[in-house]
């Protein structure tokens, strides 16, 4: 049985929160769990994060019964699913000067016959608990871990470096 938590926090810098998910009920036929967190200092964060969610929550289940149920076919409804939201999410910032520029990391979890699927973007995370063991299952798309991954600075260098919420990917025009 899988469980799944989800809890919001606005945390020490912003006046408002950016954050916006989404959990499925447990009864349905997919378990679905899709995650943004609008990204601080660009105009319009809290309304990228709930477009992109809405956006991919819709485009998945819209597309679900249509799809043969194999591996190939799922993780395609998945990537499409945000490919579709980073449309929305451009298409939305192109309409007034005060939301150029938004953008939102998005992580969709589709999980389906006991198998998760996975999409990524940007620097949230999903973790997989398992009895005592907790496993990072995405790698951030941040600058600071693409030093990290080249071996330019430490693990421990990272958490404090100066750039370390400047994204690589993000759902953005």
């Amino acid at each position: 049985m899988i469980k799944a938590y989800a809890k919001s926090d606005i945390g020490k810098v912003r006046d408002t929160n950016q954050d916006y998910y989404y959990k499925s009920d447990s009864l349905d036929e997919i378990q679905l769990f899709i995650l943004a967190d609008g990204m601080g200092g660009y105009n319009g964060g809290e309304i990228a994060s709930k477009l992109a969610v809405q956006s991919a929550k819709s485009y998945i289940e819209n597309n679900f019964k249509q799809i043969e149920k194999d591996k190939e076919s799922i993780i395609q409804l998945v990537a499409s699913s945000m490919e579709y939201a980073n449309m929305i999410v451009y298409e939305k910032s192109k309409e007034s000067k005060e939301l150029e520029g938004m953008g939102t990391t998005l992580e969709v979890c589709l999980i389906y016959n006991n198998r998760a699927f996975i999409g990524h973007i940007g620097d949230s995370r999903i973790y997989r608990i398992r009895k005592d063991f907790m496993r990072k299952l995405t790698q951030d798309h941040s600058y600071v871990q693409k030093l990290v991954k080249d071996g330019t600075i430490t693990q421990e260098e990272a958490v404090h470096h100066p750039q370390k919420n400047m994204l690589m990917k993000a759902l953005r025009m």
